[in-house]
């Protein structure tokens, strides 16, 4: 029998990771129905009422760049999100500094593209790299039901501003759509390669919506706040299975592989990439979890997130796994903390009920490949 090599894995956390998620504000112009904050089961996230307005302030954000830039020497990744964070105060401010401090950083923001013909100009000056435009629906009667009245004509709108402000410059980011897929708007995934063709778009991510029930959010409490020492309540926002309970497998299977030949002019990324589309098939399904070949989470040791108010997170997806906050300490000394260091112990154990359909695990970030065929993870 010839022995395989066994991969390669990391034996030190890096000073500072090279991949950050800022929710630079929680606020939202758009009340999107498989949102956590303000969709069908937002009721369950009580406490965004104490912090719809908060936005992080230009001050901590230039700390946070330049700790970034100085604890990092391979390129950053940096992704500003929302809420809508083109509603923040100083968005363009942000994008500047960023690319002033960190001018080899990879930027990249997910907007619903609504406010874009307003800033486009400012952003495209600004440098940013990535913008990602987030539509559910080919046309106006699939995506406003999801995402609001007016939202694809807007969207739209925005998009087109966009592009007019990067051909105006010559130069000027990536422009991709992202299309989040549900039982609302699944069988319209290869409209959507379509309406990217039309609109001269060359890419969208396509994402499969985390959704978890509330078996899976209970059984996973007690290993949460055993960690954190705080209520581990976020899942509830995502409480949708009610939304996807008439996907048909089989269909999405045929839509995937059908996206994937449809055209070489727009790049299909489906994420997690690392799956086959019939695996991929059954996210929605009742067994995905024993399809999931991961058996932990490498994002705590390469990524991490940070909060309006400078909380920084484990996992992008719960805004209450706190590690400690950039308020009183630095990125690092978080990152390398005693409760990130528990949160890490956890996770190298075993995953949780609630981490089989999160972003975090599914989504595929530019790491090191070993780490997807890590049983374990040393630090």
């Amino acid at each position: 029998m010839v022995m395989q090599p066994l991969p390669v894995i990391p034996t030190t956390i890096p000073v500072v990771p090279r991949h950050v998620t800022v929710f630079v504000n929680w606020s939202c112009n758009l009340t999107c129905r498989e949102c956590w904050m303000y969709g069908d089961s937002a009721a369950e996230s009580t406490w965004l009422a104490d912090v719809k307005r908060d936005q992080m302030s230009v001050e901590m954000w230039t700390a946070l760049v330049d700790e970034l830039a100085e604890g990092n020497s391979e390129k950053v990744y940096l992704t500003i999100m929302g809420g809508e964070p083109l509603m923040h105060d100083d968005v363009v401010e942000l994008i500047r500094i960023a690319k002033t401090r960190m001018p080899d950083c990879n930027l990249d923001m997910s907007t619903n593209a609504t406010l874009l013909p307003r800033f486009a100009e400012d952003i495209v000056a600004a440098g940013i790299d990535d913008v990602y435009i987030s539509i559910d629906g080919p046309n106006t009667e699939v995506n406003d039901p999801i995402r609001g009245r007016k939202a694809f004509e807007r969207a739209v709108a925005g998009l087109k501003a966009l592009q007019d402000a990067k051909a105006r410059a010559g130069r000027g980011p990536n422009i991709a759509l992202n299309f989040v897929v549900t039982g609302m708007n699944y069988t319209h995934l290869v409209d959507m390669v379509h309406l990217c063709e039309e609109l001269g778009v060359e890419e969208i991510t396509v994402g499969l919506s985390s959704f978890f029930t509330r078996e899976e959010g209970k059984g996973s409490r007690a290993a949460f706040e055993a960690v954190t020492g705080r209520p581990f309540m976020s899942w509830a926002g995502y409480c949708n299975e009610h939304q996807h309970a008439d996907i048909d497998p089989a269909r999405l299977e045929e839509l995937l592989d059908e996206a994937d030949r449809l055209t070489d002019r727009v790049r299909v990324l489906v994420a997690p990439t690392r799956y086959s589309n019939r695996e991929k098939s059954r996210f929605f399904a009742k067994d995905w979890s024993r399809i999931v070949r991961e058996t932990t989470c490498v994002k705590l040791w390469a990524q991490t997130t940070v909060l309006p108010d400078g909380q920084v997170v484990s996992c992008t997806t719960f805004a209450d796994t706190v590690m400690g906050s950039i308020r009183d300490r630095s990125l690092s000394e978080v990152f390398h903390g005693d409760t990130y260091t528990r949160m890490r112990q956890m996770i190298r154990e075993g995953l949780q009920p609630i981490c089989y359909r999160c972003c975090e695990l599914n989504m595929d970030i530019d790491v090191d490949p070993a780490l997807y065929d890590a049983a374990t993870v040393k630090e």
